[in-house]
């Protein structure tokens, strides 16, 4: 069941109260389990995600050693592929 009450808030206190319910908002994202987070990572991203520099992860790159794809030009890593791609050791990728 909702309650409903009437109040008289300021323009200052409206602003406040607003405020503090976007930070709080912003701060409780709901967690997503692992298993179904699959997001597409920059070339950053990813770097600090299996903890390399981002040059190294350029010559993985090029040598076809790391799960990746190219759109429009830009390198993007699907998140579980690379923690598959750590787990099992892979060597190699067809691509």
């Amino acid at each position: 069941m909702n309650a409903t009450f009437v109040t008289t808030l300021s323009t200052q206190e409206l602003q406040e109260l607003i405020e503090s319910s976007v930070r709080n908002a912003v701060h409780l994202k709901p967690p997503r389990p692992d298993n179904e987070d699959d997001t597409l990572l920059d070339t950053k991203e990813a770097a600090v995600l299996i903890k390399y520099e981002v040059t190294s992860l350029y010559g993985l790159v090029k040598r076809k050693k790391i799960p990746f794809c190219k759109v429009e030009g830009k390198l993007l890593f699907s998140r579980k592929k690379l923690l598959a791609w750590i787990g099992s050791g892979q060597q190699a990728v067809a691509q």
